[in-house]
């Protein structure tokens, strides 16, 4: 659990899920399922915990000898202390709301999670060494917590409790260094702000809100097996506690050859970091898959020896050769912020070390889905780290699983659960697809004894349906389970009709039009959700399903420069508040916006309050901040309380409707959303047009108008 030095960026985006997981059919006599319509589900479903959002302002304050340096060195410079300071409040705030672990009763039970410098809106202050930003930190915790943590209401409604952190200077802030990082000192380890010197003690005023979660999905199997094979390259990182890289990788080694796989050698001691893969062959939805796994660790005396530079440098290579080729890449060892994956022994080389300044920077294949396990402690900022790869920044092709708090170095449990996740298998080798919440809840309970929460980056664009469903099985007579497949839910609808197969589901994206993703109960509980006509019958036709006709139509990330950047037209450009989101309604009726939401990758960034809404063919602003009009031709403007916090390197905009489904969504990467103008569609209000440039139409942007300047 050791962590490792830091680099400097603290941007990730970061999603957890808490959804229950589906079930397999047993031998024992099933309780008969039921659909559950959408209005009689108070009485099932209980939910156990909650993601919450923090947002506050502190500040950082450069050294002196920059004062006369040109705006953009102190920038760069705000920059690097600001990644520093988020550790610094992500401890306080840990300190604050983790659980106590001597008195269980005391604490907050939460975990935190780093949040993203490229969201704030940066401000100097009056003394030019001193700078003023805002953050965002996401966490963890109980549905209950609002009412256990000391909050007041403040006039935009929102929930506010103090944070009393501890001064730590620039100097203490970038001591980092393994087993000597500045909060290990007994000074900061001990710290009571109710005891320290009041010169020694800063107060952040956080805000507080719940966060829609985003629906729970399944590994996408279909892209990793679709040519007949799937690839995945295990790396075991050095370890200092007891020699864990040796006893897991031979651990591993020996149960994948209980589980059938046929290893090219006789013995894990004859196994070699050039062996090549074991194998083995499972059927997917009846098709023969042969799973490749290729194992990686420091063998002491050869040419992978973790104490030697040359070692360092093999480990390193074989798993850039996995990040570059395979699939599915999998590491276990010691990590800490922004030191992703620790290979070798970082006591006696500086090689073997891929962290996450060199993420951006490796081979990968641009097109192909890749699964990532970052196993080790605190490796969230890999997420944004894998974003800011160019082959990845479109966040469609890749999921990456981090941890928030320390993770088990004492056993290789991750590892054998993510390998079933991918390649497991029942009693007659057929392939069980997983959702990733059940994945989530087997890596949270290998360590009971302290409290650690895995979470999964690009999650949004993962099947909602099950990836073995085939719409021809829907509405099939059943009697059990068993008749349907592993696929759907035997289940009755209503009184009048006998029992049918309903597909798994997560969300209503992953049914097809005219059905709806609902509850099926059993017994007393609800354990699943399927696909279910819309009229809740198999027998007559389903409705016609018309969606609301939303879409996105603009989104300005990176207002130009100067006051060419002044969006919102309130007479000030603002790197923050002159990013807009513009929303047209390409339909025919007026549509009621209230609940509805804007988000990024980072979460929820504006909710549309009761009463807005938007005419036919018009358009609607919503803009980070400031002081705009209320209107910009014939189209209303708003503006968010916190701001949007677009990343200009990349980043996703998405429409949610107030069930959370996402209606319209944009990837962009930095060549789209970092010009100094605006993504706009082609043809304005055309949901089927592509995303371009505002640039190449003669003009930086067009908040409020057609992209030519005229009015919706």
């Amino acid at each position: 659990m050791e962590m490792k030095h830091l680099g400097t960026s603290l941007v990730f985006a970061v999603m957890a899920l808490l959804a229950a997981g589906c079930g397999g059919a047993g031998d024992k006599v099933e309780e008969e399922s039921f659909v559950v319509p959408p209005d009689k589900t108070d009485n099932f479903l209980s939910l156990t915990a909650q993601e919450y959002q923090l947002e506050g302002t502190s500040t950082v304050t450069i050294e002196s000898y920059l004062q006369s340096e040109p705006e953009e060195v102190k920038i760069e410079r705000v920059h690097e202390l600001i990644s520093l300071k988020q550790i610094v409040i992500g401890w306080f705030l840990n300190a604050y709301l983790g659980p106590d672990e001597e008195d269980s009763s005391k604490g907050f039970d939460c975990l935190t999670k780093n949040g993203s410098y490229e969201d704030m809106g940066i401000k100097p202050l009056e003394d030019g060494l001193t700078y003023a930003f805002t953050f965002r930190q996401e966490i963890g915790g109980t549905l209950d917590l609002l009412s256990k943590l000391p909050t007041t209401v403040g006039e935009d409604g929102r929930r506010y409790f103090d944070l009393l952190i501890g001064k730590v200077s620039n100097e203490e802030m970038a001591q980092l260094e393994t087993n000597h990082e500045w909060y290990r000192s007994y000074k900061w380890s001990n710290f009571d702000p109710g005891k320290a010197d009041p010169d020694q003690v800063e107060t952040v005023h956080l805000a507080i809100w719940p966060e829609p979660r985003s629906p729970d999905a399944w590994i996408d199997y279909r892209a990793l097996f679709a040519d007949g094979e799937v690839t995945i390259g295990v790396h075991f990182g050095w370890d200092y506690h007891g020699d864990y890289h040796l006893k897991h990788s031979r651990q591993i080694y020996d149960w994948l050859v209980g589980q059938g796989y046929r290893s090219p050698v006789d013995s894990y001691d004859d196994y070699t970091h050039t062996s090549g893969p074991l194998t083995r062959t499972i059927k997917a939805d009846g098709r023969p898959v042969v799973v490749k796994i290729w194992l990686f660790w420091g063998k002491p005396g050869t040419v992978t020896d973790p104490d030697t530079d040359a070692g360092g440098r093999v480990l390193e290579d074989d798993m850039r050769e996995s990040f570059r080729s395979r699939e599915v890449i999998l590491y276990s060892g010691h990590s800490g912020p922004f030191y992703g994956f620790a290979l070798a022994n970082w006591r006696k080389t500086d090689e073997g070390d891929l962290d996450d300044s060199e993420i951006p920077t490796l081979d990968m294949p641009a097109d192909t889905y890749q699964v990532v396990l970052a196993d080790g402690c605190e490796t969230y900022a890999l997420g944004q780290a894998f974003w800011d790869n160019p082959s990845k920044a479109d966040r469609t092709h890749l999921d990456i699983l981090t941890t928030t708090s320390f993770s088990n170095a004492a056993a290789p449990y991750s590892i054998k659960d993510f390998i079933d996740a991918i390649a497991g298998t029942d009693y007659s080798g057929e392939h069980e697809a997983r959702l990733y919440g059940e994945l989530l809840r087997d890596l949270d309970g290998n360590s009971y004894w302290f409290n650690t929460m895995y979470g999964i980056h690009g999650l949004d664009d993962n099947p909602h349906l099950h990836p073995y469903a085939d719409e021809r099985m829907f509405c099939q007579g059943c009697g059990r389970d068993s008749d349907c497949g592993q696929a759907y839910k035997c289940a009755r609808l209503n009184n009048q009709e006998d029992k049918a197969c309903f597909a798994l589901c997560t969300a209503d994206d992953g049914c097809p039009e005219g059905w709806k993703c609902m509850n099926v109960a059993s017994g007393y509980t609800m354990q699943w959700k399927a696909c279910v006509p819309n009229n809740l019958s198999c027998t007559q036709e389903p409705e016609p399903v018309t969606g609301p006709s939303l879409m996105l139509n603009e989104v300005l990330a990176d207002p130009p420069p100067d006051s060419a950047g002044d969006a919102n037209r309130d007479g000030r450009r603002d790197a923050s508040q002159d990013e807009f989101v513009e929303i047209v309604n390409y339909g025919t009726q007026r549509i009621n916006l209230s609940g509805w939401a804007i988000a990024d990758a980072t979460g929820t960034r504006f909710v549309f309050p009761a009463g807005t809404g938007i005419p036919a063919g018009q358009a609607l602003v919503v803009f980070g901040g400031g002081t705009p009009a209320e209107s910009i031709g014939n189209s209303p403007v708003l503006v968010t309380g916190s701001m949007l916090g677009l990343n200009n390197g990349g980043d996703t905009v998405a429409l949610l409707a107030p069930d959370g489904n996402v209606v319209d969504q944009l990837h962009y990467d930095r060549a789209l959303g970092g010009q100094d103008c605006s993504m706009v569609r082609a043809t304005d209000g055309d949901p089927t047009a592509a995303w371009i440039l505002h640039s190449t139409l003669g003009s930086p942007f067009s908040a409020g108008t057609r992209s030519d300047g005229t009015s919706f």
